[in-house]
């Protein structure tokens, strides 16, 4: 790649998200391959949790970079890029969902503070996309996180995955998902509930991580 090329690269990768969509917008649209490098990897195993279909997960999320380049003139900066993002991918597994007549399912393990408020982690999630060289627990770990989430129902597993692996907030959560933010509270807590039910047994057998 030419030396000025991968100058201005450089340049627009310093760019934040909103900014990149700007360009995008005027025509720029090398800065949307800067995008997609950017939540590919984040992107896919969001999806790989909620559909458990490799080939599925990158289908979707090739048909939401898609949408979301073709579609680029309506993004309004008042929402992240990312928000808008998510929200895309997670109408496009709605979609199927319906399509298909099934009810996949979603995942985390917190509880309650002292105060009833403060959310305290009992299980620190791994994102397996934030940890390329993880060694083999790890990965056994993320195995079981990800079988825990699968047996959260579909209904709440969406809101949970936002928050509890792609540390969305509760406002960005309502946003992606249409729902009202108490709503989306009380699915995650569910979820929360669901996710503990599951992972507890693995843990009391006292496993080595």
């Amino acid at each position: 790649m030419h030396a000025d090329t991968l100058k201005e690269r450089a340049r627009l990768s310093a760019l934040s998200d909103e900014d990149l969509v700007l360009k995008v917008q005027t025509g720029e649209s090398v800065c949307f391959d800067i995008l997609v490098d950017r939540y590919k990897v984040r992107l896919y195993n969001y999806l790989l949790r909620l559909v458990r279909n490799e080939d599925e997960a990158e289908e979707i999320a090739q048909e939401t970079f898609v949408k979301a380049f073709i579609h680029a003139d309506k993004y309004k900066t008042i929402a992240r890029f990312s928000t808008w993002l998510y929200t895309i991918a997670t109408n496009l597994v709605r979609n199927r969902f319906r399509a298909k007549r099934r009810s996949p399912r979603f995942v985390s393990m917190w509880s309650r503070g002292a105060d009833g408020e403060e959310e305290i982690p009992a299980v620190e999630l791994v994102d397996s996309a934030r940890q390329p060289d993880a060694q083999f627990n790890d990965k056994e770990l993320s195995k079981l996180i990800d079988d825990a989430i699968a047996k959260i129902p579909e209904k709440y597993r969406a809101s949970f995955v936002l928050r509890e692996i792609n540390q969305l907030s509760y406002e960005e959560i309502a946003a992606v998902t249409g729902l009202k933010l108490g709503t989306v509270r009380s699915r995650i807590n569910r979820a929360r509930h669901c996710f503990r039910r599951a992972i507890e047994p693995v843990l009391e057998r006292g496993i080595d991580f």
